[in-house]
Order: C-alpha cells, then structure tokens, then sequence
C-alpha cells in the first residue's frame, strides 16, 4: 500500500518536470490559440481621422451568420484600431465584420487564424476601413 503511494507522489511530481510527451518524443498540443490581426482608419466623410471611436469585431464561420467571438477596441488619435483576435483550438480563414458602434457603419472581410503547435507563422492583418457618412 504505502509503495503504490510513493509511486503516485512521485509520478505527480515528476509531471512538471517533463510535461506530457507523447511516444514519439512530441509534447501533444491539447490547448491552443490562433490569432489573426484585424486594422483599419476610421475617418468622417471630410476624410478626417474619428479619434476614440468604438470598433466592434465579430468573427464567424463563413457560411454561418452566428458570431462566436466578439470584441471592441477604440480608435487612437490618428483613427486607427487594431485588433489582435484569438480563437481557442480553431484555425482557418473566418468571416469578419468590423463596425463602428455610434453609426453603425461596418465592413467585411475574411482572414486565416494562424496558430497552433505546429503553425509558427505571423498573423497577416486584415485592413478594413470605415468612413463615417
């Protein structure tokens, strides 16, 4: 009883040591993120920069009209937002729609989530512009 003990504690602490590594010698990759970057310049039909606008960014699977991410960020003081995206265990090209919150103007586009284990690439942005009428 007690040497079935000792083993399990010493199992349990062993763990952190070496992760979980698969037989081939490869730590499997479970949990894990893809990004995509999403920009663009807000500007007012005079083509000046709209400073601390609010940008909502929705991403979804292309053939689905459900959003399953969402979030907001702002315009700077030259009218420009950025968005770094993450999905969990997801990958691929996806859907994007980007509006701004007070007029209600949006754009689209698609973009590949890059990331994983094995996927060691940069994000390449997607550049959606709004002009507020």
């Amino acid at each position: 009883m007690k040497a079935s003990i000792f083993r399990a504690a010493l199992l349990a602490a062993c763990l952190p040591l070496v992760g979980c590594v698969g037989t081939d010698g490869v730590r499997p990759c479970d949990l894990w993120t893809s990004s995509a970057l999403i920009a663009g310049h807000v500007s007012d039909a005079s083509g000046s920069a709209v400073v601390g606008a609010t940008i909502e960014v929705q991403v979804m699977v292309c053939d689905q009209t459900d959003s399953n991410r969402a979030s907001r960020v702002a315009t700077d003081t030259n009218g420009n937002y950025l968005a770094d995206v993450k999905l969990g265990n997801a990958r691929g090209i996806r859907c994007i729609s980007v509006a701004e919150m007070g007029s209600g103007t949006s754009a689209s586009g698609e973009v590949e989530f890059v990331g994983g284990c094995e996927d060691k690439r940069s994000p390449h942005p997607l550049h959606l512009d709004l002009v507020i009428p």
